[in-house]
């Protein structure tokens, strides 16, 4: 009976050890093919993102554009007071032709300005 039982253990064992796991050069393949596929995604989600910026922001102007032509046809012309784009999106939100009082460039490092001269607004780099 006692013999019997060790065959039994020693069957168990073997078995345990004919389970194979990955070996080391696997694992080390397997990360090294993540690596490069995160190394071309990166990049192109980080243009992705740079695009949507870039969209973003010259719908923002468009907006303040159409609302500026749409003062103009009501009231007339831009106050002369005027000087600065901020300014610029106060005296539209003030008379009702903008619902967001403050409207910021989302592009890193540019901001709008609007030139009181020529009456164009664009995008710039930042201070």
């Amino acid at each position: 009976m006692g013999n019997k039982s060790k065959s039994i253990d020693r069957r168990k064992i073997s078995k345990r050890h004919n389970v194979r796991g990955f070996t080391l050069m696997e694992i080390i393949v397997v990360i090294a093919v993540l690596g490069a596929l995160a190394a071309l995604a990166i990049p192109r989600f980080t243009g992705v993102l740079e695009n949507s910026q870039k969209n973003t922001d010259q719908a923002n102007i468009r907006i303040v554009e159409s609302a500026v032509e749409l003062y103009k046809a009501e009231v007339g012309d831009i106050p002369a007071e005027v000087k600065t784009f901020n300014e610029l999106v106060e005296e539209l939100n003030d008379k009702g032709y903008l619902k967001n009082t403050e409207v910021k460039a989302v592009t890193k490092g540019k901001i709008f300005t609007y030139n009181a001269g020529t009456k164009q607004i664009s995008l710039t780099a930042g201070p």
